[in-house]
């Protein structure tokens, strides 16, 4: 694999790429491409949801922040007690959906003789999430997510520079495509941005089939997850 160790030597590979002299004016077509590649999913940026930063603990009301390192949840489970279960894998849905079946969860009992692993609900309501069913203060949720990468070149607290990240150690043709795309369009040849931005696009086609194959995008995408009861059959009336 091709690797560009730090984020110097992606400006000097640009630089000598272009036949440009302007280290600044590099430095921005990276921070462009940066924002355009900033809801990439790489598995480099994927979080460990059996380690223990990674174990959301929920809060008197039930809720758990959102970790500060989030950049879009994958999937929320609860390992129950012991190998016995149930696990509860939580389905992501809107945050009116969230708060409006929260409301209306009181009027109803959880079903008794449930399967081994049941599907449950979560979403963002402001800097928490809130899951349905309920879950008791102190209940740890497994959090699975794609994390939010830091910015080459960015200031650390404490002194000094973002120098690399995730993205940059495991997909440098990303930042290399994506960089000389902005600096072509930046030089108004649309001709040559298109040609980039077409290397940058197959690119990402081979990261994002990797992805997807056999994956099931999650209840948000859906009325009805195939593997979910309908609403009707998730709660008996009192």
């Amino acid at each position: 694999m091709f690797v560009i160790p730090s984020g110097d030597d992606l400006v000097d590979y640009i630089k000598d790429f272009t036949g440009s002299t302007n280290t600044a004016e590099v430095k921005q077509c990276i921070f462009l491409a940066e924002l355009a590649m900033r809801n990439i999913e790489l598995p480099a940026l994927r979080s460990d949801p059996y380690a223990a930063e990674n174990i959301g603990i929920a809060d008197s009301e039930g809720y758990i922040p959102i970790p500060a390192d989030m950049n879009k949840p994958i999937l929320f489970f609860q390992q129950g007690n012991g190998a016995s279960g149930p696990w509860i894998v939580y389905d992501r849905i809107g945050d009116r959906d969230i708060i409006t079946q929260g409301m209306i969860a009181q009027l109803y009992i959880s079903p008794v003789n449930v399967p081994a692993v049941i599907r449950g609900k979560f979403s963002e309501v402001a800097d928490k999430y809130h899951f349905l069913p309920w879950i008791a203060e102190n209940a740890e949720v497994n959090l699975y997510y794609y994390r939010a990468w830091p910015l080459l070149f960015a200031p650390i607290q404490g002194g000094g520079e973002v120098s690399t990240n995730a993205v940059l150690d495991t997909w440098p043709e990303g930042y290399v495509f994506a960089t000389l795309t902005e600096y072509y369009l930046k030089r108004h040849n649309t001709e040559d941005a298109a040609i980039y931005k077409a290397k940058f696009d197959d690119a990402w086609k081979q990261v994002e089939d990797q992805n997807n194959k056999g994956k099931w995008s999650g209840g948000h995408t859906r009325f009805t997850s195939v593997w979910q009861p309908r609403r009707y059959r998730q709660y008996d009336l009192r």
